[in-house]
């Protein structure tokens, strides 16, 4: 089962867009924000999860793909000690049509936990420079199948 309620990893409010200070309450980022994150396996047949992203004021053009979300996993790199190799594990795009909150499920069988991941939202740039649309990050959250991975913000060894 799923988890009832999904888990709050990070809250904020992030603009992403080209019209800085349309949200005056918000930290202006521009094209792109990234917030890492740590999945940790808590039950050892755990081998998927789900990350969700939550928006605010994400109007799309039809005919555009819509803002990319990626999520990237930083894997040990087995010829070069104390660095990493980064290793998309999903990507997604989020546009109007899906009212401001966008799931990812994960495929995490044979991933190694911790897991360090980190989530990207960038913005459409598709859409000619001046008409990219402006809107804000606002949650991070995590939906476990069976409760099967916790998640918390940051990188914690």
């Amino acid at each position: 089962m799923r988890s009832p309620k999904p888990e709050l990893i990070w809250q904020g409010r992030i603009h992403l867009g080209d019209e800085p200070g349309l949200y005056d309450d918000a930290h202006y980022s521009g094209l792109s924000a990234e917030v890492p994150l740590t999945l940790e396996r808590a039950d050892p047949q755990g081998a998927a999860t789900a990350l969700v992203v939550v928006t605010e004021g994400v109007e799309t053009f039809t005919g555009y793909p819509g803002h990319l979300i990626t999520v990237t996993a930083y894997l040990p790199d087995p010829a070069r000690p104390y660095h990493s190799v980064e290793t998309v594990l999903a990507t997604a795009r989020i546009t109007s049509a899906d009212q401001n909150r966008k799931e990812i499920p994960l495929a995490l069988t044979n991933r190694p936990s911790p897991l360090f991941v980190s989530v990207r939202v960038r913005i459409d740039t598709e859409v000619p420079p001046g008409l990219y649309d402006d809107f804000v990050l606002t949650r991070i959250l995590h939906a476990s199948q069976n409760f099967a991975f916790v998640a918390s913000l940051g990188f914690h060894i």
